[in-house]
This record gives structure tokens, C-alpha cells and sequence, in this order.
């Protein structure tokens, strides 16, 4: 899953430098792509913390700084051409419902109550898989139910009309 989020992250970077402003300063070119001097800038803001622009960087820190950027903005310009807008619109929802989940904090004793209730549920149902300790799926129960509060409060907002 954090494979799944670190890709996303870098096509939405490169969909991000893609829709800069056509009339910006162009720092350099990648395959004929446009890499802003403002995009430059925003990728050093990071970086060096505030401490270095495009301007006060020396040529071969531009260069690297290039190289480290051209691959975002490669494979957002290949994914735009190649995906469909099923495949856009799936990585997005699934980049937004990832963002959301971060933000979302489940306590331990959430996590304890609704392994409690899965094992009350396994027993009532007399399952034959065995549960694993909580130990074990603390991490996978904690982010199952903070996808579940992200779904309830989408949902809790939606209005839905049968026609």
C-alpha cells in the first residue's frame, strides 16, 4: 500500500509540474516537457529548506536538481497519454482516500474493540479460522477502520436519488 501511494504521489507531482503556467520561465526541458523555474523553486522550498532558489544555485546543482525531477514529470506525461480516464480517476480517488486516512487517528482501544467484536463475531458464527493475536493485525484493523470513518463521513454527506 505504501508502494501503491508513493507511485501516486509521484504521477500527481508530475501532473502538478505538467499544469503549470504555459507562460512561466522555463529552468530546463525534458523530452520537450516543460520544467518551470517556479517548479524548480518549489522542489528546492523543500529540499534546502528555503535556502537555495534556482537563481543562487550553481549549474550543477540545477542539473541535479533537473535529473531528480525529470522522472515525475516523465511518468505523469506517460500516464497521462496512457491511462484511460477510468485508470485517472482510480488513482486519484484511491491517492485522495489515502491522504484522508492519514489524517484519520485511531487509538489503540478502537482497534481492541472492534478485534473484540470480530472474535465475538467468529465464535457466534463458529468459524474455523483461527484469529491472529491482536499484535498481528493491530496496523492492518487500525487502517481498515480509518478507510471505514473516511467511507462513513463521504457517505453521510451524499445524496443519493433512485430515478
Amino acid at each position: 500500500m505504501i508502494n501503491i501511494h508513493k507511485a501516486l504521489l509521484v504521477v500527481l507531482l508530475g501532473f502538478t509540474l505538467m499544469t503549470a503556467q504555459l507562460s512561466a520561465k522555463t529552468a530546463a526541458t525534458v523530452n520537450g516537457l516543460k520544467i518551470t523555474v517556479a517548479d524548480a523553486n518549489k522542489a528546492l522550498k523543500v529540499l534546502t529548506k528555503g535556502e537555495k532558489t534556482w537563481k543562487t544555485l550553481p549549474k550543477d546543482g540545477k542539473q541535479q536538481l533537473i535529473e531528480m525531477m525529470a522522472p515525475s514529470k516523465l511518468v505523469a506525461y506517460v500516464a497521462s497519454k496512457e491511462l484511460t480516464q477510468k485508470e485517472k480517476q482510480t488513482a486519484l480517488s484511491g491517492f485522495w482516500m489515502q491522504k484522508k486516512m492519514a489524517k484519520v487517528k485511531i487509538s489503540d482501544k478502537e482497534a481492541k474493540k472492534a478485534y473484540n467484536k470480530m472474535l465475538n463475531a467468529s465464535k457466534k458464527m463458529k468459524g474455523k479460522e483461527k484469529i491472529p493475536p491482536f499484535s498481528k493485525i493491530k496496523g492492518s484493523l487500525k487502517m481498515q477502520l480509518a478507510q471505514e470513518k473516511v467511507i462513513s463521513s463521504v457517505m453521510k454527506k451524499a445524496k443519493i436519488k433512485l430515478k
